[in-house]
């Protein structure tokens, strides 16, 4: 019966999971080195939210959502001929290289 609510059937939610493994400073700890902070702020500026945290020995696994659009697929070119270059006949005839005496 919900089909006659909608004229149009629902569409799927797009959706983007992303599992980055985020190394820390020391072994059991919180503080994240300078590269795992900066990619972590990376991903939370460009849209992804932090779903789940795991403390793992010497990282962090942390898994990352993003929804939306699903992304437009890439127009490709078309396919062109393949242009084959003919080589000029080698001079020795390919009797095997080196000088003639």
């Amino acid at each position: 019966m919900l089909d006659a609510c909608y004229p149009v059937p629902a569409m799927a939610d797009y959706r983007q999971i992303l599992h980055e493994r985020l190394y820390v400073k020391v072994p059991g700890g919180d503080q994240l080195r300078k590269t795992a902070a900066n990619r972590q702020k990376h991903l939370l500026a460009n849209g992804w939210r932090e779903l789940d945290r795991q403390q793992r020995a010497d990282h962090v696994m942390v898994t990352f959502e993003r929804t939306g659009h699903a992304p437009m697929k890439a127009r490709l070119p078309k396919q062109v001929a393949e242009v084959r270059i003919e080589r000029r006949p080698r001079r020795d005839d390919n009797r095997g290289g080196g000088r003639r005496r």
